[in-house]
């Protein structure tokens, strides 16, 4: 398996699950169960970059924004959720973290641990061992300057869509967006 092909899988399996993300898992699930050992192996490992790409203080203080409060362990769901939609909003996304207001619509499954699973689940049933741990090249700590997100001035400068979709929906905090 090589890079676009990996890509191929999430693109197609998106394209037939749709708008809802919990049956893009499962489509990809089963597809990833169609491959060999080694393919799977490379797909994780792909899938792996693609999360460390994500893994930076801008795209978690847009998560924050778009989200609400985001723990550590949340991370990963959000960059799996990124990742479903496919390579182009992946890169977008890791370029310009404003961008993610354009999956607001579906921020109800940011949080779901589908994609963290079917990886796992389908390593083991293709392969019989435990996936390898996170993408060992992968940074060790969040990477990029952290915004304070308290300082709705730079908040407004750097999240733009962001700090708009907050003014736009009252219902989730932070009066000074108004």
């Amino acid at each position: 398996m090589d890079e676009d092909t990996f890509w191929a899988l999430v693109a197609e399996s998106r394209h037939d699950g749709g708008s809802n993300t919990e049956l893009v898992s499962r489509v990809l699930f089963r597809r990833l169960r169609a491959l060999d050992a080694t393919d799977v192996v490379e797909f994780v490992r792909f899938w792996e970059q693609a999360r460390s790409l994500l893994y930076s203080w801008p795209v978690t203080d847009a998560a924050c924004l778009l989200l609400g409060p985001v723990e550590e362990e949340d991370l990963c769901h959000i960059q799996d959720w990124i990742i479903s939609y496919g390579r182009t909003v992946v890169e977008r996304i890791a370029r310009d973290p404003d961008a993610l207001t354009d999956l607001a619509s579906d921020a109800g499954n940011a949080r779901a641990q589908w994609f963290g699973e079917f990886i796992t689940e389908a390593h083991i049933v293709v392969s019989g061992i435990w996936p390898p741990g996170y993408d060992p090249d992968g940074p060790d700590d969040l990477i990029g300057e952290r915004l304070d997100l308290d300082d709705w001035t730079a908040v407004r400068r750097r999240f733009p869509s962001l700090a708009a979709f907050r003014r736009d929906h009252p219902e989730l905090g932070n009066p000074e967006l108004r």
